[in-house]
């Protein structure tokens, strides 16, 4: 299965999601920082309907901040009805735009991290297949971008998931356990993943991500 399938199946469950969400829970926080349900949607359409001279565009208006131009991207286009936020996510299933300089495997990431940024914040069960959660941990952890620097908060430490074959570092470092869900959601920056980790690594961990 390649990645593109991974990225299309993944969308499908994230558009069942996104119809099932009451008012309430649209304009509910997500793990995201300065970002509701409703923000957290639009970010992944956004990404996957943007063209290079879009792109563009808002990389001048933001004044070259990338991730300002992500977090007010998203604020802007989050103000749209639930409903159309809802079918663009759905509209997206099959399309293979995606920002340039990103992989697949970057844009399935994005997508399994915020799908959990949405079930996390507002407590609803479920998570990505293991295919999509292996592609993930493979991207996040070697990671070297400043939005993600996954490899440098990983950098000493040994993770392994219970339920994926998944390691990562030196048997010997201090180790950091838990599900391939939780450790990519902390490799990500989430915190609140800290607590289904276990192991002498956690309190290292957080602290880089508190840093």
């Amino acid at each position: 299965m390649d990645t593109w399938t991974v990225v299309d199946a993944t969308r499908g469950e994230l558009a069942d999601l996104a119809d099932s969400l009451t008012p309430q829970q649209w304009d509910a926080p997500s793990l995201c920082t300065a970002w509701k349900v409703r923000d957290v949607v639009a970010h992944m359409t956004e990404g996957a309907t943007m063209t290079l001279g879009d792109a563009l565009k808002a990389t001048v208006k933001s004044g070259f901040r990338i991730n300002k131009m992500i977090t007010e991207g998203a604020i802007e286009f989050g103000t749209a009805p639930t409903a159309e936020l809802a079918a663009g996510l759905r509209g997206i299933i099959g399309s293979r735009i995606k920002p340039p300089g990103i992989k697949p495997e970057g844009i399935l990431s994005d997508e399994v991290v915020h799908g959990q940024d949405i079930r996390r914040a507002l407590g609803i069960s479920g998570q990505p297949s293991p295919e999509a959660l292996a592609i993930t941990l493979a991207y996040v952890s070697k990671s070297r971008s400043s939005l993600l620097p996954g490899k440098k908060r990983l950098r000493g430490l040994h993770l392994r998931a219970t339920d994926l074959d998944w390691s990562l570092g030196d048997a010997g470092d201090p180790e950091v356990t838990g599900t391939a869900e939780a450790i990519a959601m902390a490799i990500a920056g989430r915190p609140a993943a800290l607590t289904d980790l276990s192991g002498p690594g956690v309190d290292t961990l957080r602290t880089r991500l508190a840093g």
